[in-house]
Order: structure tokens, then C-alpha cells, then sequence
């Protein structure tokens, strides 16, 4: 019986035996684990800024993010309050205010400034449209004393002073101010950099004291035309902003993206028209007019270098509303098969 029992155990090893051993080689299917199915990327929604004079902090998301387009306009011109309707109408809902010689500020009273500025700024907030920017005079005021005169600058940086603290009495939301220096340099241009310095020491305080920023403008035919020459304007003066010209850039031959990268986040307000590159000619031309091509490129470079979060002001205070409007959602259409598709 026993015999029976060890044969029948016998047997069985070998049988497992038999079953466990390897089969042949066969070709090297690699692993079978299934490869995971990629993450969809999330959807990008979209979101227009609420216009700010803060600085986005570096590397913000700005996936779905969008300016909101504004456009200028000139306060003595004809049909103001017809014009804003307009503006409004074909979808803007910022504006930047030129404040031109032919308004006749030097020749009121301030009393007589503020009543004509109450009066604007009805218009302004009937029509449903917010005062981004303020362009200050530059057609009378030589701060940058392109005469030689000291007495004729600080009668500018005087009197640009007195603007400041009008505007912002009556137009108390808007901290924007635009600073345009007149035609003309004295020579060598370093000396009209130098009297740039002495009255932006001379009118930052003032600025502070108003908690509006001063942003100084690149120019075509006077101050600040180059990288080289803004650096020189600005740097080391505390509180000194840029406002980003892109059409005088390109007209006298800047790279327009160098130009705005090197801005960086000193970038305090801008100004969008088209021009013919190096051609000096300062048109102010509709978009497609000129020929800047990089506008996508600008688009991204706003919201992720300069990490400007304001508003994409278009310099074109004569043109056709409705057409900047288009022109504005083909850009924003171009940087987003660019960057976002």
C-alpha cells in the first residue's frame, strides 16, 4: 500500500514537473501595460482685466486673459459727446483724454477748468466709458527745454504741475498721465536728457502727492526715440513710468518687441497705431496700414513680460470706432492661433 501511495506521488512530481517548464523563446512583445491616456489641457477660459495699475507678479498665468481695448480722444474736439456715443457704441469702454493747447487751460481760471470738467466727465460716465488715461500738453510746455531757457522750463513744469492737480480734481479715477515732451532736443541731446531729469525731480513729487503715475512717452522728432535714450531719461528716477508708443518705435526703426521687452514692468500705460518702419513718418495709422507685423507678439509680450495689466489703448483719436474695434479682435484673434491653440 505504501509502495502504491510513493508511486502514485511520484508520478504527480513529474506531472508538475512537466507543466512547469519554460516554452520556447518567442519574439519580445515588450510590456503589455497600456499606455495612460494624456490629460486633456484644461479649457482655457476666458477673462477680460479689470484694468489696474499693478504689476501682474512674474510668472502670473495669462492663459485666457484679455485687455480690454480703449481708444483716445481730443478734448476740444467738435462733437465731443457724439463722439464718445460712438466710441461707446462700437464696444469700447476705456478712454484715454488728449488735452491739447487749442482747450485754453493757461487762459481759465482754475475754477473755470473744473466746471469744464465736471461738464466732460458727465458725458464721459453717460455714455458708460471710464477715463483711463490723461494725456497731458505738450503742444505749450517745454519741460524738456528744447529753447535753452530755464525760465521757459519751469514755467512748463509749473504749469504741467497746475494740469496735474486740475485732472485729478476732476477726473479723480484716473491715474494715468502721459508725458510728451515738446519738438526739438538742444544740442548735444544729453542736455535736453539732463533737463528732462531736473523737471520729472521736479514734477514726481507732485504726482505722488495727486497718487497718479507719471508715464513718459517714446518719441519721433524729440525725446526718448531709442532704448538707449529712455534709459537715460528714466533711469534711477524713482517712479517714472513708460508709456509705450508702438508706431513711434517702429517709425524710427526700434524693434518693437526689443523695444517693449527691455520696457519690462516699468510699463505704465500705451499707445497702438500702425506706421512704416523707419520712415520717421509719425502717422498714426489704422492697423494693417502700416506695417507692423508683430502685433500678436506685443499681445503676449504685454501680458507676460511687461506683466501689464491695464488697458490696450489705441492712439487713433479720428478714425472710425467700429474699424479699431475690428481691428483690435484680429489681433487678439492672431495671438491666439499664435500661443494659445
Amino acid at each position: 500500500m505504501k509502495r502504491t501511495t510513493y508511486s502514485l506521488l511520484a508520478a504527480l512530481i513529474l506531472l508538475l514537473a512537466s507543466c512547469t517548464e519554460k516554452s520556447p523563446a518567442g519574439p519580445d512583445w515588450g510590456d503589455f501595460t497600456p499606455t495612460p491616456e494624456p490629460e486633456k489641457p484644461e479649457e482655457i477660459v476666458i477673462k477680460n482685466i479689470e484694468p489696474t495699475t499693478e504689476v501682474a507678479a512674474a510668472g502670473s498665468q495669462i492663459a485666457g486673459l484679455r485687455f480690454y481695448p480703449g481708444i483716445s480722444i481730443n478734448i476740444a474736439q467738435k462733437n465731443f459727446a457724439a463722439r464718445l456715443a460712438d466710441i461707446s457704441s462700437a464696444g469700447f469702454k476705456y478712454i484715454e483724454i488728449t488735452i491739447k493747447h487749442g482747450y485754453g487751460i493757461k487762459d481759465k481760471s482754475d475754477e473755470a477748468v473744473l466746471a469744464d470738467f465736471s461738464t466732460v466727465l458727465s458725458q464721459v460716465k453717460a455714455v458708460g466709458l471710464t477715463i483711463w488715461s490723461i494725456h497731458l500738453p505738450f503742444d505749450d510746455s517745454n519741460w524738456t527745454n528744447p529753447g535753452g531757457k530755464e525760465s521757459i522750463r519751469r514755467q512748463s513744469v509749473d504749469y504741467l504741475n497746475r494740469v496735474m492737480r486740475l485732472c485729478a480734481a476732476g477726473f479723480p479715477e484716473c491715474k494715468n498721465y502721459v508725458l510728451h515732451a515738446s519738438k526739438g532736443t538742444l544740442s548735444p541731446r544729453s542736455e535736453s536728457v539732463a533737463q528732462a531729469r531736473k523737471s520729472l525731480a521736479e514734477m514726481i513729487p507732485v504726482a505722488k502727492e495727486l497718487g497718479v503715475r507719471i508715464c513718459v512717452e517714446n518719441l519721433v522728432g524729440s525725446l526718448c526715440p531709442t532704448t538707449e535714450e529712455m534709459a537715460a531719461t528714466i533711469d534711477g528716477v524713482e517712479d517714472a513710468w513708460v508709456t509705450y508708443d508702438i508706431g513711434h518705435a517702429h517709425c524710427v526703426g526700434q524693434d518693437v518687441v526689443t523695444f517693449l521687452k527691455w520696457i519690462g514692468p516699468r510699463l505704465g500705460t500705451v499707445h497702438m497705431h500702425d506706421t512704416m518702419f523707419g520712415s520717421k513718418n509719425d502717422s498714426h495709422s489704422l492697423i494693417g496700414d502700416g506695417n507692423i507685423s508683430k502685433w500678436e507678439e506685443v499681445y503676449h509680450t504685454m501680458l507676460k513680460d511687461n506683466r501689464y495689466r491695464g488697458v490696450f489703448l489705441f492712439e487713433l483719436s479720428g478714425a472710425n470706432a467700429n474699424t479699431v474695434m475690428e481691428s483690435y479682435k484680429k489681433i487678439v484673434s492672431d495671438y491666439e492661433k499664435a500661443y494659445e491653440q
